[in-house]
């Protein structure tokens, strides 16, 4: 059993070597696991840097999102998104987004554990669709991890092209208090090439059961074709 997760590992590893997708490649880091009866409300945000080759605006991403541990395997959530209108910079509702993350192995139970992410993404606004496939692997060290997010997208729609593509996130994390994890994160995309340093952690809160989790990464072009930068801001609570 061993040698059949180490060579599970070695194809994620070779995967995330080929991987490529478009558009801003920064995302959240996906953990393998899930947590019982959890409730979970969620803001995230992202801020893009307007790029000095393509001459791109600056873009500024949110997504406000409800989750629920339907299982003790499987976890939900659905997000609304919201996007600033080029012309007047106003931030307008864009597109909803699905999510199911199904926790594949017991932490510890083997060489690295084991998760899958399937995510819907609609922009109503510009009538596009998304379908992404994620493998979710994440092996611990001591006090270091390793999180690996290689996926596959189909996207469709009035404005893009129809096509596969490939994605790959990628962090080390150092956890050195519950409360402050420092990390450095790779994302690689087809026209989007970024990594940079973030942090995380999470407080209890009085009431049991309670927490707020937070992430704030900045993360920077390891190409010219590249925005200038990218920062993500992410909040949880969890109840």
């Amino acid at each position: 059993m061993r040698s059949i997760n180490n060579i599970g590992l070695l194809i994620l590893f070779v995967w995330a070597s080929h991987a490529s997708a478009d558009g801003i490649a920064v995302s959240k880091i996906y953990h393998p696991y899930v947590n019982p009866m959890e409730w979970e409300l969620e803001s995230r945000t992202f801020f893009r840097e307007k790029d000095s080759i393509t001459g791109e605006s600056n873009d500024i991403l949110q997504s406000l999102g409800l989750g629920h541990a339907i299982s003790d395997r499987v976890f939900a959530e659905v997000y609304l998104r919201a996007s600033d209108d080029p012309v007047t910079d106003d931030i307008e509702w864009v597109g909803i987004e699905f999510e199911a993350l199904v926790q594949l192995s017991e932490q510890g139970e083997y060489l690295a554990d084991y998760g899958l992410l399937v995510e819907y993404e609609r922009d109503w606004e510009l009538n596009n669709n998304e379908i992404v496939v994620k493998g979710l692997v994440e092996r611990e060290f001591g006090r270091l991890s390793v999180t690996l997010n290689p996926g596959i997208a189909y996207e469709w729609g009035e404005n893009r092209q129809d096509e596969f593509e490939t994605k790959l996130s990628a962090m080390l994390r150092y956890r050195y208090h519950p409360r402050f994890e420092p990390s450095f994160e790779v994302h690689l995309g087809q026209v989007s090439k970024m990594a940079g340093p973030s942090v995380g952690g999470r407080i209890r809160l009085p009431a049991p059961g309670t927490s707020l989790s937070y992430d704030f990464g900045t993360f920077f072009p390891l190409d010219q074709e590249s925005s200038e930068y990218t920062v993500r801001f992410q909040i949880e609570y969890e109840f």
